[in-house]
């Protein structure tokens, strides 16, 4: 399947939001609910598609038909480590019948290619360590791990 990256526009969002579920769809950690994930990954891009930031972009994904296939959402940030310019993919998500087909790793490399005409030094993400699906795709791809964060659910003391 050939796979086209074009900007968003306004006409997406209903597309966008109908791939919320996809940032939910394993194993979550015993603290974690489905519909906190999905609200909170909803209203972040709801923000960036009404007020995209000047460090920031979406893009979608199309099939050779003009089927939307998945979306990527990047960002600018600043490393905390040495305060160079990196970018981030806040999101990325890929419509579960065009899953296998090839579309993750084209919204990845454009990711890559985004990046670097930012002038970026490097490309993070976070990844759920339940989500072995996507953590897959992302090492196959030249992702490393960097750091890991630790959780400890606490019960209120009486």
């Amino acid at each position: 399947m050939t796979t086209h990256i074009r900007l968003f526009i306004s006409s997406d969002v209903n597309f966008i939001e109908s791939l919320i579920p996809r940032f939910s769809e394993f194993d979550l950690p015993a603290w974690r609910q489905k519909e906190e994930i999905d609200n909170a990954n909803l209203a972040s891009l709801k923000k960036a598609m009404e007020m995209p930031g000047p460090d920031s972009a979406i893009f979608i994904a199309e099939d050779e038909a003009g089927k939307r296939a998945g979306f990527l959402h990047l960002q600018i940030q600043t490393d905390y480590f040495n305060g160079s310019k990196v970018a981030y993919i806040s999101d990325i998500a890929v419509d579960s019948s065009f899953e296998g087909q090839g579309v993750g790793r084209t919204l990845l490399d454009k990711a890559e290619d985004w990046a670097r005409e930012q002038g970026c030094s490097l490309l993070t993400l976070y990844v759920f360590s339940n989500n072995s699906r996507a953590r897959k795709v992302y090492e196959k791809l030249g992702f490393k791990e960097e750091v890991t964060k630790y959780v400890k659910p606490l019960s209120q003391k009486e």
